[in-house]
């Protein structure tokens, strides 16, 4: 109800109450006259003669009028208490109506209140977005002048160490330059997995795995750490697990790796487990269980509760190299995406154990045999490969890679001279630089694929790959990889691409 309203209301119900007050003292002053009327009749000397006659006249005549006057009486006090009880009744009314007023009011002022906070947070939120914004920019520049200079050093001191006639004393220095190389760029990209995780750009994607060989293979690269800490790393497969599971390896591989690194990391003249077990096998389906066991320092009963949590360190009063935190926040954020779910069990002083189920898919062994003999037959075939590269260290690396791979390759520093090179020659392959000068990689794909459809064109990027994979499949790319190149994920991709 609006002010005016109220006012009009009230204004009547006084108006209504006057008016009858004002009938009252009227119908009062009537009871008086009748009353001075009676009174005056009553004094005034009756006649002599006659008395006798009209003595019976006289009394019906008193008794008559002595029965008016009660009726009339009984009328007024019913008009009385009619309106008492009006006048009760629009008193409560008035106050009902002050009272909804009140709550109006009221209302109407956390109402504005309540529109002032909207705003606020509206433009609170606004200002969230766009420092998150300004974040996520801020890490992928960062990210891709990072990346550019570790795949030189990543690159350079791989392609040493594959030297056979390398010294033991410069060997072991360059797997110590290969190991800082290999801890800085794991911790870009554990921040990186981080900020995919919180926009929701990470995806599952399942490939044809050997869990064995994966599992051998990541035990491997910790063998340096290991030696160094003189901890002893222990393998459990058992012989029923299938050959091969349908799973994505990369992230199963993410999982791992910052598993038995947490355990490495508190972790001197130990052991450390990498263990798969066999829940269940039905049908075309496998439960398994990982579990990465330790018999270190083990942690606190009051820091369990944290150790999942991002930037959570736990030990730094005996480790000074605890890391960034990201690592077991990110395994948490990993397997949920897989539908697990990861346990801890640990005493502090006894070690820390690790596990989580997976619920796979088993592939048939012989196509999956088909498949290999298939890519194993490829370098046998002689292949060209065209690289589109700017800058001179990444070229020497890549060109290296391919050699030792077995392919030999053509290296171009933009995208002109790529296109040129693919209308004068024919090549099996194109690995695609995206950021180069005169002409960049995305522009020189797109012109590429307006006479050739038909050449797999890979996309080389030191960039988040969620960032351009869309915008390289949309203009005719058929893959895409992360600088600093490994030798084996090269070799896989070149190998998906290339058919006999």
């Amino acid at each position: 109800m609006s002010k005016g309203g109220l006012r009009i209301v009230v204004l009547y119900c006084f108006v209504f109450i006057s008016i009858v007050g004002y009938g009252r003292i009227n119908d009062n002053t009537d009871d008086n006259k009748a009353a001075s009327v009676e009174k005056f009749s009553r004094g005034k000397p009756k006649p002599v003669e006659g008395k006798k006659v009209n003595f019976d006249d006289d009394i019906y005549q008193r008794e008559l009028e002595n029965n008016k006057q009660e009726v009339y009486l009984e009328e007024i006090a019913r008009k009385n208490t009619i309106i008492n009880i009006l006048l009760v009744s629009l008193v409560l009314v008035l106050i009902i109506l002050i009272l909804f007023y009140r709550k109006y009011r009221m209302r109407e002022k956390s109402s504005d209140a309540l529109k002032e906070k909207n705003e606020q947070l509206i433009e609170a939120k606004a200002e969230a977005e766009k420092l998150t914004n300004t974040k996520s920019q801020f890490i992928s520049t960062v990210s891709h002048e990072l990346r550019t200079p570790l795949y030189g050093v990543v690159g350079i001191t791989t392609l040493l160490l594959e030297e056979k006639d390398i010294s033991t004393k410069h060997k072991k220095l360059l797997s110590s330059l290969k190991f800082s190389g290999d801890y800085l760029l794991d911790l870009i990209n554990k921040v990186l997995k981080i900020s995919k995780i919180e926009s929701n750009n990470e995806k599952l994607t399942k490939t044809p795995t050997n869990l064995l060989k994966l599992s051998q293979n990541l035990l491997y690269s910790f063998e340096y750490q290991a030696k160094n800490k003189n901890n002893e790393l222990v393998l459990e497969i058992p012989d029923e697990l299938p050959d091969v599971l349908n799973v994505d390896s990369l992230k199963i591989s993410e999982v791992l790796i910052n598993l038995i690194g947490n355990s490495s990391k508190f972790t001197e003249n130990g052991k450390i487990w990498l263990r798969i077990k066999i829940l269940s096998i039905e049908n075309e389906m496998i439960t398994i269980r990982y579990e990465v066991e330790d018999n270190g320092v083990g942690i606190p009963e009051d820091k369990k509760e944290f150790v999942f949590e991002k930037f959570s360190q736990v030990g730094r009063e005996f480790n000074k190299s605890e890391g960034t935190g990201l690592g077991l926040s990110i395994v948490k954020n990993l397997l949920e995406m897989m539908d697990s779910k990861i346990y801890l069990d640990s005493k502090e002083g006894r070690g820390t154990k690790f596990h989580f189920d997976l619920q796979l898919e088993i592939i048939d062994e012989k196509e999956e045999k088909e498949i290999d003999s298939n890519n194993n037959n490829i370098n046998t075939v002689y292949r060209r490969i065209l690289v589109a590269e700017d800058n001179k260290i990444n070229q020497i690396v890549t060109k290296n890679l391919l050699n030792i791979i077995g392919y030999d390759c053509t290296i171009v520093e933009n995208g002109f001279n790529a296109l040129q090179m693919v209308k004068k020659e024919d090549f099996d392959l194109i690995l695609m630089d995206l950021n180069m000068p005169y002409l960049n990689g995305t522009e020189a794909t797109r012109r590429i694929r307006e006479f050739n459809e038909v050449t797999p064109i890979i996309a080389l990027t030191a960039s988040e790959l969620s960032e351009v994979q869309e915008e390289c499949m949309e203009i005719g790319m058929n893959d895409i990889i992360n600088k600093p190149l490994n030798k084996n994920d090269l070799k896989n991709i070149i190998t998906k691409h290339l058919l006999p």
